[in-house]
């Protein structure tokens, strides 16, 4: 699909963003960040992600944006065939394709499309045959991210990666909070990403022996399910979340660690040694609540969320201020979402806000 006009309404707010984001400093890092989406078949979220990628492209024409993500529950969200799925994830990417940044993409609990094989309304339990496997999530929305040198896969089409920014010491590890084993009783799937969230050994594996390897100072984390235990809802099930704290504690220390666990599907043997060096973790950034919070999580690190980019009946929430921001298409508040600037140098953290919300300054120091 072709990219529609550059609305004026769009103009007019990507000119304002354009003139709220602070300096850029050289060697500073700065990226879009864009969740839940929830892209459908729909005029306005044509011209919406339409106009996305012209704002992006735009702004990067004076202040560089080194890539734009995609935080999770990119595409989907109502009753849809795997083969609808497919197709809304092709047109997405056609659409994206015309970004003149990088664009990667984390995994949300509806990109899988495993919520409508659900036995009865409000059930956690799906029928087989709706899920879109992750080779064909990867191979046309997700594979995209190839062509940036900057960004390394987790190999065989794995849904998670690293972006190095050189010149700002900073890497970005992007994780897929849905890596829950593909396993099927009687037709019916034991785990689905709608509702089970986790980390694999292999993707565990990974983050110790090569993402986190001679990693630069800084290292951002980003998936889609926010990152502060504390956040689970009823019926949500997060495996393998501690050790994923305890992976991040040994990197910020520079610690060698041995890591154990016989579950039946989510053990792991792992060893990590971060060589005695000690890192900073200046945030840790997801989407999935659709709202805007932020909180100083159990390791005392930043929990960083980002309310939803699609359309508000996709389910907005309050945010930290109280407030639900509307979504109304065809305007300036179509969308929602972020423009992160990180300044190593001076240590700080802000957000931009494009289209409904607030601009956000966050004190990591």
């Amino acid at each position: 699909m072709e990219l529609l006009p550059f609305q004026d309404y769009a103009k007019k707010e990507t000119e304002r963003v354009k003139n709220a984001l602070p300096l850029k400093k050289a060697g500073a890092l700065r990226f879009a960040f864009l969740a839940d989406l929830h892209y459908k078949f729909i005029e306005e979220m044509q011209v919406s992600v339409s106009n996305i990628v012209h704002a992006v492209n735009e702004l990067t024409k004076s202040e560089k944006i080194d890539f734009l993500c995609l935080g999770g529950d990119n595409v989907g969200n109502y009753p849809a065939s795997p083969e609808e799925h497919i197709e809304m994830m092709a047109e997405l990417a056609s659409l994206l394709s015309c970004c003149d940044v990088p664009v990667i993409c984390v995994q949300g609990n509806h990109d899988d499309n495993s919520i409508h094989g659900r036995i009865a309304p409000g059930s956690y339990v799906c029928h087989n045959g709706t899920k879109v496997p992750d080779d064909v999530q990867y191979d046309v929305l997700f594979a995209a991210s190839e062509k940036c040198e900057s960004f390394h896969g987790g190999g065989n089409k794995a849904l998670y990666g690293y972006f190095d920014a050189k010149e700002a010491n900073t890497r970005v590890v992007f994780l897929n909070s849905s890596g829950v084993p593909y396993r099927v009783e009687n037709g019916i799937m034991i785990y689905n990403q709608q509702w089970d969230f986790g980390y694999t050994e292999e993707q565990l594996s990974w983050l110790c022996g090569t993402a986190l390897q001679n990693a630069p100072e800084n290292v951002i984390f980003i998936q889609h399910r926010p990152f502060d235990i504390i956040y689970t809802e009823e019926g949500e099930t997060v495996y393998n979340a501690d050790v994923l704290d305890k992976i991040t504690q040994a990197f910020i220390r520079g610690a060698r660690a041995q890591f154990i666990s016989a579950h039946e599907d989510f053990g792991y043997c792992l060893f990590a040694d971060f060589g005695g060096k000690r890192h900073r973790v200046p945030a840790r950034i997801a989407g999935h609540c659709h709202s805007d919070r932020v909180r100083v999580d159990s390791l005392g690190l930043l929990s960083i969320t980002t309310m939803l980019g699609g359309r508000s009946n996709s389910g907005l929430a309050f945010g930290d201020d109280g407030v639900k921001y509307a979504h109304e298409p065809f305007s300036a508040k179509e969308t929602s979402f972020d423009i992160f600037t990180f300044d190593p140098e001076e240590y700080t953290l802000t957000a931009t806000r494009y289209g409904a919300g607030k601009d956000r300054t966050f004190d990591i120091k």
